[in-house]
C-alpha cells in the first residue's frame, strides 16, 4: 500500500478550485515545527524586543535568547527544534556542518527517496503514551521497521510517532509523571542497528531526541543511539523535531514513502554540532505515487552541486 486514505476531515489547499482530497497533483508537506520545545535543564527560549517601532523610529526588530528556571541566561543551542544532528555531536574528530553543506559526498544535500512509518497506529497498546490529549507510541522496536530488503530502496526512514502534535502545543505545557519521566519517544539500538546496516544516509523522527530516558530525579538519557547512526561509516545523520501530525488531515492521506528534502541553516557552520533545519516531505496521492516520485527525484536532483 503506497498510502493510507482519509475522510471526513478539513484540508488547507493552494488552489481553492478544488475540493479537498480530489486533485492528484503533487502535494508538499512542511514537516518544521513552528515552535521551539524544551525540556528538562534546557533553556527555554523567549523572545524579547531589540528595537520597537515609535516615533522617528519606524525600524522594528526582535530577538531570541535561552533563560533557565533560575532565570539565568543561558547560550541557545540547535537542538531545541527541528534540528539535523551532525557526527561531531557525539564523537570528536567527525564531520562538523561546514564539512557536510553542500558536499555531495553526502545524500542529505540533495533530495532523497524516503519511507514513512505512521507509528501512531501501532496495534500493540503497550508501546504507547498519553500525554496533554495525545496518543503517540513512545517505544519505538525492531518489530516495527520493514524488512532490510524494503529499506535498502531508501536513502531515508521518517518515523512518525503522533509526538508532533505534543510539541505543537509547547514546553510550557510538557511535564513529567510523579517519577520524574517525560515519556519522549525514543527507538531502541537495535533499530539504529539496523538502519544503518540498511545503508540508509538520514533517520527522522517526531521527537527531538532519539536516546530514552532511563532516570526521572535527576534526569538522565541513554547515549548508545547516537553512535550507532553517527559514528556509522557512512554516517547516518539524525533528523529531529520533525512534526508531521497534520499530513494525513491536510493532504487527506498519509503517505508511506514520500521525497524528504533537508536544509539546514548553513551561517556560522565551522564547529556546528547540529543546525536547525526546514525540511519537507512531497508525494502523490494515489497508486502511482512510487513511479511519480521516481520521475520528479530525475527531474530535482542536480548533476552539479556548489555553493
Amino acid at each position: 500500500m503506497l498510502y493510507h486514505n482519509v475522510s471526513s476531515q478539513t484540508f488547507s489547499h493552494i488552489s481553492p478550485q478544488k475540493e479537498p482530497g480530489v486533485g492528484n497533483g503533487l502535494i508538499k508537506c512542511d514537516l518544521t515545527l513552528e515552535t521551539y520545545f524544551t525540556y528538562g535543564n534546557a533553556a527555554a527560549v523567549v523572545t524579547r524586543p531589540v528595537l520597537q517601532r515609535r516615533e522617528g523610529q519606524p525600524i522594528a526588530m526582535r530577538g531570541e535568547i535561552g533563560i533557565r528556571d533560575d532565570g539565568n541566561f543561558r547560550p541557545l543551542v540547535a537542538h531545541n527544534t527541528t534540528h539535523i544532528d551532525m557526527p561531531l555531536h557525539f564523537i570528536e574528530h567527525t564531520a562538523d556542518l561546514e564539512a557536510v553543506l553542500n558536499n555531495p559526498a553526502y545524500r542529505i544535500n540533495l533530495p532523497m527517496r524516503a519511507r514513512v512509518l505512521d507509528l501512531s497506529t501501532w496495534p500493540d497498546a503497550q508501546c504507547f503514551y498519553i500525554q496533554n490529549g495525545v496518543r503517540y507510541c513512545e517505544r519505538v522496536s525492531i518489530e516495527m521497521l520493514p524488512s532490510m530488503e524494503e529499506l535498502q530502496q531508501y536513502d531515508a526512514l521518517v518515523l512518525l510517532t503522533g509526538f508532533g502534535a505534543v510539541m505543537r502545543q509547547g514546553s510550557e505545557h510538557f511535564h513529567t509523571d510523579a517519577a520524574g519521566f517525560y515519556h519522549l519517544p525514543y527507538i531502541t539500538v537495535e533499530v539504529a542497528q539496523h538502519v544503518a546496516a540498511a545503508g540508509l544516509s538520514l533517520l527522522a523522527i517526531d521527537c527531538t531526541t532519539v536516546e530514552g530516558q532511563t532516570q526521572g530525579h535527576p534526569l538522565r538519557m541513554t547515549g548508545d543511539v547516537h553512535p550507532v547512526l553517527l559514528g556509522h561509516e557512512p554516517p547516518v545523520f539524525i533528523l529531529e523535531g520533525v512534526a508531521g501530525d497534520r499530513i494525513a488531515t491536510q493532504a487527506g492521506c498519509m503517505p508511506t514513502e514520500g521525497v524528504l528534502e533537508v536544509i539546514p541553516r548553513r551561517t556560522n557552520p565551522a564547529g556546528a554540532e547540529a543546525a536547525h533545519a526546514r525540511v519537507f516531505l512531497s508525494f502523490y496521492r494515489g497508486p502511482d505515487n512510487r513511479q511519480r516520485l521516481e520521475q520528479l527525484l530525475e527531474m530535482v536532483t542536480p548533476e552539479y552541486l556548489y555553493g
